[in-house]
């Protein structure tokens, strides 16, 4: 049973009642307006989804819903719809709506449709940090518990799941480490002959080139948290001088006789199996076990798909504010990305996501992208879609999209002389190019 609220547009007094009623008995609360205007008031409330008829008294509430600021058309949104109105309710599905059902509808399709949302809604409070599924939710959980700590932290998962989003999550819940500094290192981009100049840091003259002192990361991170990323990929010399560091906290700087004293948290991460790596004798039993205090699994994106469209949401969220457009999603493009296997987790969807929006037209993502390469990412992972036949309505307004593209080429972009030849008032040919789309 749900608590969340319910928002129902429908202005037929018999269905509306309808629909309150059944929806109260799976303990929904239902908010119910027979107007737009009435409903434009409540709108910014927390809802968890919205039910709504397409034509209402004071106008169609798809033209209503694209004109809606962002935050309200992430609200799932079910249209219910006439014969006469499936062109807008698809037009709303491209600009984002969840789905629509045609007149007259199975109630329990909706209820169902709709029971679902509001319990996906339930599981992504606006705290959620790293995810609503529950594996990632139990790591959130985790990571609120061990960051007041100052325990070392081993971070596992394949590349591009988010381990370093969880490394920040666990340095800014550290209250002793918020007025100091998050120090990422990516250990296989350090060349080995650097590495201990750029770990440790080094006096001015150390060595030819070293004109002024200079700072190490292990300095740099004194009373925050160091973040070794790849950690599996550190050579047997630098493990060794890790773990002095990890166990004395104070190292020398490649040039002094003083040592230096750093107190930080280290948390590291890693996509190979480390512990195999250890036992292979690839890697330092001791240092294993110093930064494997607690182990943290991160899953990746296939395993997890409720997350796919969280993280959507959020990462076209973020694309909005940096470019200053307003961006909208399909449902079916949004069904196409939870389709997908997605390799390289949320690095390549995040990818993905920034090109389809420099690709989309008018900010609007309703169609798979096709890259440089020509082909659409990971199509091979995608279970092809059963043939279908176009519905006899899609087939005839194409025809006749086709035939008055025609006639206003032939006359030259004028209505008057189109609607004459085509044998059709001019105000019949207006409402037409409006239904079908056609610019003068």
């Amino acid at each position: 049973m749900t608590t969340q609220k319910l928002l129902l547009i429908e202005d037929d007094l018999i269905l509306g009642e309808s629909l309150v009623q059944r929806f109260e008995l799976e303990g929904v609360e239902v908010s119910w307006f027979r107007r737009l205007a009435d409903a434009w008031i409540h709108i910014e409330q927390p809802w968890g989804a919205v039910v709504s008829d397409v034509r209402l008294p004071d106008g169609l509430a798809t033209e209503w819903f694209t004109q809606l600021p962002q935050p309200s058309r992430l609200i799932p949104w079910f249209f219910l719809t006439g014969y006469g109105s499936v062109n807008e309710a698809v037009s709303a599905l491209h600009a984002g709506a969840r789905e629509y059902l045609t007149k007259p509808f199975d109630i329990e399709k909706l209820v169902a449709l709709v029971l679902d949302a509001l319990v996906s809604s339930a599981r992504a409070p606006a705290q959620a940090v790293l995810g609503i599924s529950p594996a990632m939710r139990r790591v959130e959980e985790l990571v609120r518990k061990l960051a007041p700590q100052k325990t070392s932290v081993l971070l596992t998962g394949e590349s591009g799941v988010g381990k370093e989003v969880v490394a920040q999550m666990i340095h800014g819940l550290d209250p002793r480490s918020k007025k100091a500094d998050f120090v990422p290192v990516n250990c296989a981009a350090v060349p080995e002959s650097l590495m201990e100049a750029e770990f440790f840091g080094y006096e001015k003259g150390a060595f030819t080139g070293a004109q002024r002192a200079h700072k190490g990361f292990v300095e740099r991170a004194h009373g925050g948290t160091l973040f070794l990323d790849e950690v599996g990929d550190l050579p047997a010399s630098m493990q060794a001088k890790l773990l002095r560091v990890l166990q004395e906290r104070c190292f020398f700087r490649l040039g002094s006789e003083r040592t230096t004293h750093s107190d930080f948290r280290i948390i590291a991460a890693t996509n190979r199996d480390l512990y195999a790596d250890m036992l292979a004798g690839r890697f330092r039993e001791d240092l294993f076990y110093r930064l494997a205090v607690i182990r943290i699994a991160i899953p990746p994106l296939r395993e997890r798909p409720e997350d796919i469209r969280w993280l959507t949401e959020l990462i076209l969220q973020q694309i909005t504010a940096e470019q200053g457009i307003p961006i909208a999603m399909s449902e079916l493009f949004l069904r196409d990305l939870m389709a997908r296997n997605w390799r390289g987790n949320v690095r390549e969807l995040r990818a993905y996501l920034e090109q389809a929006v420099v690709m989309s037209d008018g900010g609007v993502l309703d169609k798979p992208i096709v890259l440089s390469g020509g082909a659409v990412p990971e199509a091979a992972d995608v279970a092809p879609a059963a043939e279908t036949l176009p519905s006899l309505q899609s087939v005839v307004e194409d025809a006749e999209r086709m035939h008055i593209r025609k006639a206003l080429d032939h006359c030259e972009g004028s209505v008057g002389k189109s609607a004459d030849a085509l044998g059709i008032s001019r105000k019949t040919l207006w409402e037409k190019m409006k239904r079908l789309a056609i610019n003068a």
